[in-house]
């Protein structure tokens, strides 16, 4: 770490040789993420997450740089996530049952893992869910976590990917499903998180976006990208060959679960939505 200090018109640079070393500032720990009850009374459905405060030292620290060796971006959870979990009841109407999903953009596999974990029948999710990250230390996390819950090994993988890069994504099968939850933090990450997605699922193929809008915007972003995001977000996708096939809106701040504001503040969902489209069929 440097600092520095005034002493009268000079100033002197000095350097406290911290160590960067994620592990002693980011501590991961287990803890209980609860499904909404529907009814009022608290829930009992819940799965395991182990993860890191989203404001580590160690994260402030580097959300300029970002870096793979020091960012805690992936070992965090984000209120996207959870706005997925609010709305996981609205699912069901899309007949995911035996369907093969691939989530981009997992980080600790939270919204894979609340999707796998919903539904106690087996017909009525989801038969295998491939975990993605760019992150290979994320993907770590999202392996303890599959076995914090018990995740069956024949119903899950785990792969290193890069979005928009055509040598790791043609590797892959098809996918019926593409999940991503609160993962366009930044404009940028629009255009080659779409190329993925339209390489990756079938012709039929649902994509699941989780939304949050607080992406940064860039020098040389469109104006119409900083009027309306969410907009900007549904015209891309018809570039890369999605229609929209739905808008989910979360639950008002008073239906918000008790559970989930232990995660995140009242006003978290504001704004946001869950997208759903599918491939258009020309």
């Amino acid at each position: 770490m440097t600092i520095f200090s005034l002493d009268e018109d000079k100033i002197e640079e000095e350097h406290w040789e911290l160590p960067s070393d994620f592990d002693l500032f980011a501590k991961h720990k287990a803890r209980k993420v609860f499904y909404p009850s529907y009814d009022g009374t608290p829930s009992t459905r819940y799965f395991n997450i182990e993860c890191i405060e989203p404001d580590s030292p160690l994260d402030i620290l580097n959300k300029d740089t970002s870096t793979h060796e020091y960012d805690a971006t992936g070992h965090c959870v984000w209120a996207g996530a959870f706005l997925l979990i609010s709305c996981i009841r609205e699912l069901n109407c899309f007949s995911l049952g035996g369907k093969r999903m691939i989530e981009l953009g997992s980080g600790t596999g939270i919204g894979g893992l609340a999707v796998m974990l919903s539904n106690a029948n087996e017909q009525q999710k989801p038969s295998h869910v491939c975990f993605t990250d760019n992150d290979p230390a994320v993907l770590k996390v999202c392996k303890r976590n599959c076995d914090l819950n018990h995740l069956p090994e024949d119903t899950y993988t785990i792969e290193e990917l890069t979005w928009g890069h055509e040598e790791t994504s043609d590797q892959m099968e098809l996918f019926d499903i593409a999940l991503a939850t609160d993962v366009l933090y930044d404009v940028d990450l629009i255009e080659p998180l779409f190329t993925s997605v339209a390489r990756m699922i079938s012709s039929e193929g649902l994509f699941i976006l989780s939304h949050i809008p607080r992406a940064c915007y860039n020098e040389g972003n469109p104006p119409e990208a900083v009027e309306d995001l969410e907009k900007y977000i549904i015209d891309q996708a018809a570039v890369y060959g999605f229609c929209l096939d739905r808008i989910i809106h979360p639950p008002s701040e008073d239906q918000i679960a008790a559970e989930t504001l232990e995660w995140c503040p009242r006003d978290a969902f504001c704004q946001g939505a869950i997208l759903v489209f599918r491939t258009r069929r020309d």
